[in-house]
Formats: C-alpha cells, sequence, structure tokens
C-alpha cells in the first residue's frame, strides 16, 4: 500500500468521531493485543501509520488496548484500522482469512452476488470441513468480502499456504460445471494476500479509507446491498452487526485443520472429493445441512 493516499469519497456520512464512538467497543475485540495499523486522513489525503512516537521520544509499533485509545487516534485523524493476524508477541497466525474479490464484470454483472455467493458459501463449507465451524463473512469496504475464522492457537505460514491451495482446489472442482463459474468465475480472486502478505486486516467495522464504507459482517452475499455499509446504517443495525460478529469471538480447535492440511500435502485428494460432495448437497439445496457426502464420482475406492 503507498504511503499516501487519495480516497474516492471524502466524508463518511457520520462523523468519524461519532461513528467511532458508537462502534468502538466492538472493535477492540480485534485489536486488543495486536498491532495495529492506521490509516489517518488530513483533507483530501489520506497517509499510513504503523508506528507512534511515545513519551521518551522512541517510536514503537501501535498496539490499540482500549476504547480511549481507539478514540484519542481517532481524533488525530484515523479513518481506518486494520490488526495484525497474529497477536503482538507472535510472528505465526491465529487469525484465518480467505479473500474473495470480484473484478468489475462481477460487481456490474446482475448475477455477480449469486457467483460470489456460491463461491463464499463453498469456502465455508470448507472451513467447517476442517473444523472451523465458527466463521463470519465480512465485506472488505469496497469490492470483495472474507471469509474469517480465530484459532485456538497459532499456526505457520506453510500450512496456511497449503489450506489456501486446498481451497482454490476445492472452488475449482465444485464450481467447473455451473455455467456462471465458467463464464464469469476468472473475474474472481481467491486468495491469502491478506493473511499471508498483508498480514493486516481491515477490522470488522472499521471505515474504509477510501469508499468511507463499513467493514460490515454479513448473514449472506446474495443478500448483500451496498447501502447496509453505510456509516449511519451501521449504527442503526448496530446490535444484528454484533450477532453477526459473535462466531470470531469463539476460537475454533487446529487439530482437524492440521489434520486435513497434512492429508492435503502428502497427496490425499479423497479430502477434495469429500468436501465437494458437501458443497453439491448445499448448491442443490439439500435440507440435509452438514451431511458430510462423498462425490463417489471422482473418488476412486480401491
Amino acid at each position: 500500500m503507498p504511503k499516501k493516499l487519495i480516497p474516492m469519497v471524502l466524508k463518511p456520512s457520520v462523523r468519524p468521531l461519532k461513528y467511532y464512538d458508537v462502534i468502538g467497543d466492538l472493535m477492540i475485540n480485534f485489536l486488543t493485543g495486536r498491532k495495529a495499523t492506521i490509516i489517518r486522513q488530513v483533507g483530501d489525503t489520506a497517509t499510513l501509520m504503523t508506528r507512534a512516537r511515545h513519551e521518551d521520544g522512541s517510536k514503537l509499533p501501535i498496539i490499540i488496548n482500549s476504547k480511549d485509545e481507539l478514540i484519542r487516534y481517532v481524533k488525530m485523524g484515523g479513518i481506518d484500522f486494520m490488526a495484525s493476524v497474529s497477536t503482538a508477541l507472535s510472528k505465526g497466525i491465529d487469525t484465518v482469512i480467505i479473500d474473495v474479490k470480484g473484478g468489475r464484470k462481477v460487481w456490474m454483472l446482475d448475477r455477480g452476488l449469486e457467483l460470489m455467493d456460491l463461491i463464499v458459501s463453498a469456502i465455508r463449507v470448507t472451513f467447517e470441513y476442517v473444523g472451523l465451524t465458527n466463521n463470519a463473512i465480512v465485506f472488505d469496504g469496497m469490492n470483495g468480502f472474507k471469509v474469517i475464522a480465530s484459532l485456538s492457537r497459532e499456526v505457520g505460514n506453510e500450512e496456511m499456504k497449503a489450506f489456501i491451495n486446498l481451497i482454490n482446489e476445492v472452488i475449482n472442482r465444485s464450481m467447473k460445471p455451473l455455467d456462471l463459474f465458467q463464464a464469469y468465475g476468472n473475474d474472481i480472486i481467491i486468495g491469502g494476500n491478506t493473511m499471508l502478505k498483508v498480514k493486516m486486516y481491515r477490522v470488522p467495522l472499521s471505515l474504509h479509507w477510501s469508499t468511507k464504507l463499513s467493514a460490515i459482517p454479513i448473514a449472506r452475499v446474495y443478500d448483500f446491498l451496498t447501502l447496509y455499509a453505510d456509516p449511519s446504517n451501521v449504527i442503526r443495525r448496530l446490535e444484528t452487526n454484533r450477532k453477526l460478529l459473535e462466531p470470531l469471538f469463539m476460537k475454533n480447535p487446529v487439530d482437524s485443520l492440521l489434520d486435513n492440511v497434512s492429508r492435503w500435502i502428502n497427496n490425499d485428494y479423497s479430502i477434495i472429493y469429500y468436501i465437494k460432495g458437501v458443497i453439491r448437497n448445499r448448491i442443490k439445496g439439500d435440507d440435509t445441512g452438514m451431511r458430510l457426502e462423498i462425490d463417489r464420482e471422482n473418488l476412486k475406492i480401491e
């Protein structure tokens, strides 16, 4: 991200100080004990802040542990708040984030949200299959969505890279029979840059520095309206947003995740067909919920 930024929208619909005063208590759940990055806007220019000057004159990483500290940075011009995917003293990852970004074609397409909904739903099925049952969808404030889950302990980058590869393989094999995916699937990027490269993610309910839309949790991508992410509406729907964020307050055990990633690393492709079977049931509108079905069409049983 460049040091100097030019916002698309200069002012949100609610004054930042008022907005963060209302939603700050919820945001602190995602900031405490983690390094933070802040985008500060003064006039029509925004700049990136990664360190803060302390009383002794030294510059140290920003860590926001209370609403009062959050408000102090808002008063300094802080508009967009991001938190590390690991705790301040850790190098591992304890927040799993999969990015689903749509290009111009998908966002302009009448059925674009339907396609992204199918993909996000398939990712959530994969999360649940590997034990990440507590997860949530969050609009990124601009052009995509994130599927997020909290872990009970940190895992390494290599395991997370393998998990992203597993998800991409599952999505491609599950979606390729669909005409909608064949036509527009190339306009959607599924990846882990937020988690593995940036290592910082926009805190849920934070304003996006450019659009001034909120990073809101949503129940389903298909039902999403940009209007919901307008800060004035976020304040009015605070209790709904709180409920949608509750799964992120519950940490998922990692043993099943690591076991399944290990299977994938060791070329046990049966895992793909098991997950694919579950996804096909969901897409077909099967009422069986979480029943794990085997895709016997592709699974070779010796």
